[in-house]
């Protein structure tokens, strides 16, 4: 009987060692996106001054788009609303004579992602690639001088941790011990 206050006693009182556990928080990811034009007029590209801002102005309005149905765009809060897409960085290059590739760079939620009007979930890539196929990359003004894009999309993520933290486990930040600095 006196065995058992005891043992909660004891049990209060020990400690467990923090040597062992590692606290993280979840890593940033960064999602780039790649589609292709192999029918692109390129001399289009070339007659416009301002081309990469317009392409990136166009890139953000689909993104946008996107991310009003499903929830895609990652970042602070106060990234969220600045109007962008997660830091979105856009960038276009001649692959041949008539093939142009746009690469889309930005920070993205985590799978699953959430649709905004209703209780579902999809991942970045699924609802980006139904994006592309509907035509959402061809629409705006920029890049409706690409003309039609081709149906595969080229996608790579990464994780990222802040200054001062490590990865760990391929998608999690541990702060680094400035000890062993």
């Amino acid at each position: 009987m006196l065995l058992a206050p005891l043992a909660l006693l004891v049990a209060s009182l020990m400690v467990a060692p923090t040597s062992g556990v590692v606290e993280t928080v979840p890593a940033v990811r960064v999602v780039r996106f790649q589609v292709d034009y192999p029918d692109a007029d390129v001399s289009l590209v070339n007659k416009h001054a301002k081309w990469t801002t317009m392409l990136r102005n166009s890139v953000l309005a689909s993104l946008r788009f996107i991310n009003k149905h499903w929830l895609v765009c990652g970042g602070t809060e106060l990234d969220k609303r600045t109007n962008d897409c997660g830091k979105l960085q856009v960038t276009g290059e001649v692959v041949e004579n008539n093939h142009y590739r746009v690469n889309m760079t930005f920070i993205s939620e985590r799978d699953p992602i959430r649709n905004s009007k209703v209780d579902a979930t999809s991942t970045v890539f699924g609802v980006v690639q139904i994006g592309l196929k509907g035509g959402i990359f061809q629409y705006t003004n920029a890049l409706r001088a690409l003309g039609k894009p081709a149906q595969t999309l080229g996608f790579d993520e990464a994780f990222f941790c802040y200054r001062g933290s490590t990865l760990f486990q391929q998608d999690k930040c541990r702060k680094t011990d400035v000890r062993s600095v």
